[in-house]
């Protein structure tokens, strides 16, 4: 690669690297009163089952999600957060223009939520949904896939000692 298109291209890697990071990063820093790694995750795997309900059950061709993680995330303050992924394949004929704004519309009606609507870094609709809890979910809909893809992050919670490599949380 010539040195000069090198230079010019070297920021944009990194600013679209710090756009990612940024993206998958919990809306606060400290963790919050009470809330444990049990809760969190709980919280946020019912979270997704919402986001997913936007779909109509005929219109899934398939789905997945992480049920466990092998990191937690450091937040802030001793605090950690459960990173979570859900993918909603749809069939051909489901109306995903529609889901985005749907999406968008139902949670920003919600007490405690905000919603910011945009282009994601790869050029994609996305939505990134936060609580003032810290709960994050940045969705996208990808059309080569025909899918809603989710990545979410829990809200910062206390937990003692850190967490054990290669375990399953």
């Amino acid at each position: 690669m010539p040195a000069t298109l090198a230079r010019s291209v070297a920021p944009l890697v990194a600013a679209s690297l710090l756009a990612a990071l940024a993206a998958c990063s919990p809306a606060m820093d400290s963790p919050a009163a009470g809330l444990d790694l049990a809760n969190a995750k709980q919280s946020l795997l019912s979270q997704q089952d919402e986001l997913k309900a936007v779909v109509r059950p005929d219109e899934v061709t398939t789905w997945t999600r992480t049920e466990k993680s092998r990191a937690l995330f450091e937040c802030g303050n001793g605090g950690y957060y459960w990173p979570g992924t859900m993918e909603v394949v749809l069939t051909p004929d489901a109306d995903a223009p529609s889901l985005l704004p749907q999406i968008e519309a139902e949670w920003s009606a919600k007490p405690g939520w905000t919603v910011q609507s945009g282009t994601g870094i790869n050029g994609i609709p996305e939505l990134v949904v936060v609580s003032g809890d810290g709960y994050r979910h940045s969705i996208e809909y990808n059309p080569q896939r025909n899918s809603l893809y989710v990545l979410s992050s829990s809200a910062c919670f206390h937990m003692e000692g850190r967490p054990d490599p290669g375990v399953d949380y």
